[in-house]
């Protein structure tokens, strides 16, 4: 495309304009997308896939067409946000991955064809968290992106690593970049050991993360078969917690006594008085997630004589997500995606997400 061309169609507004061009010039510029918004049910709210106006775009938007979204185990909690707030017609989602069809007139850094993904954070781009950069979160404070064609604030957006299907980049935004400050906030030096729990989307990228860096990865999960998934993805032992329950006693025999130098740990409430049982000396344990409760305790004690660290991950900025991107393109990371499903079939992959009967990401596609 010509760049006087370029510059004209991002000039131009997308409401009601048929005529204008995207980045694929044999198709006209969209006017109406599908999207999943919540809709009120008898208790807290349901998905309800509707067809509405394509937003106009602002002077720092993008039109993207999305291909491909993953979910989260907070696409189930906002079925009941447990808020006075009215959520009717809230766009659900928070991980999104296709191309840019158009660009406002001060975008710089994204051009037709590109290929990207959403951030979990709407602005937050670099530097340390605080309240403004955490406030706003796609499909969670503010409108997610689940929507066939997307307008997005250029700071809520990150180009997509080379070599990955839409359908695995779309798993990056939250999850991977989760793992990835779980993991390399304090980097495993080559033959370290990572402990991770589990194996939905956090957790798998957390091992392959691990893995790549040459750290050894005991992986702990209730299903012996989940566990030689993770055995195949590079760990280099399992414990089924179901059956050995005092696991940390598995992990300090595993590791000759040594303990985990770094610990990631989901589990939150159940999980977080084991996993400091667990730790190395001058460890480090990051806790991402709370699937039994976010009220846990961490006994001081382990902490303090091991000369620990306990580190709260709550995703992470633009500018750790091409940190990741780099890692991933020079490591050859490909994120492990369990199942794919049409938009149509979203009840279907919220019951797999609900079950946890899975191994990596769940992924709608448009």
């Amino acid at each position: 495309m010509n760049s006087w061309l370029t510059s004209l169609i991002a000039a131009l507004p997308l409401a009601g304009f048929t005529a204008a061009l995207s980045a694929d010039e044999s198709k006209p510029w969209p006017t109406t997308t599908r999207k999943e918004v919540l809709d009120k049910a008898d208790s807290g709210y349901r998905w309800k896939l509707i067809e509405a106006p394509v937003p106009a775009l602002g002077e720092h938007q993008l039109l993207i067409r999305v291909r491909a979204v993953a979910l989260n185990r907070g696409d189930l909690e906002m079925l009941d946000p447990g808020s006075d707030r009215d959520y009717s017609g809230f766009v659900v989602a928070s991980d999104a991955a296709g191309e840019v069809i158009a660009v406002g007139a001060r975008v710089q850094g994204f051009k037709p064809g590109m290929r990207v993904t959403s951030l979990y954070f709407h602005n937050w781009t670099d530097g340390p968290p605080n309240a403004e950069r955490m406030r706003d979160a796609h499909g969670a404070s503010v409108d997610g992106v689940l929507a066939e064609y997307l307008v997005i604030d250029d700071t809520g957006v990150a180009p997509a690593p080379a070599g990955l299907s839409h359908e695995e980049a779309a798993a990056l935004p939250t999850a991977g970049l989760t793992a990835w400050r779980a993991v390399m906030t304090r980097a495993p030096e080559p033959g370290d050991f990572v402990l991770v729990q589990g194996t939905g989307g956090v957790s798998t990228f957390a091992l392959q993360f691990a893995v790549a860096a040459k750290a050894r990865v005991i992986v702990t999960s209730s299903s012996d078969d989940k566990l030689k998934r993770a055995e195949a993805l590079g760990a280099h032992a399992g414990i089924n917690y179901r059956t050995t329950p005092e696991w940390p006693e598995r992990v300090l025999e595993l590791t000759n006594g040594h303990g985990a130098d770094v610990i990631v740990d989901v589990g939150g409430k159940s999980t977080l008085a084991l996993s400091a049982r667990s730790l190395a000396y001058d460890g480090t344990l990051s806790i991402v997630g709370g699937l039994t409760g976010y009220d846990g305790m961490i006994p001081a004690r382990n902490v303090l004589n091991r000369n620990a660290r306990a580190l709260g991950i709550y995703v992470g900025s633009r500018a750790d997500y091409l940190r990741m991107s780099e890692f991933i393109v020079k490591h050859q990371v490909r994120p492990v995606v369990d199942r794919v499903f049409p938009i149509e079939q979203f009840e279907e992959a919220l019951k797999l997400l609900e079950s946890g009967d899975f191994v990596g990401k769940i992924v709608l596609k448009f």
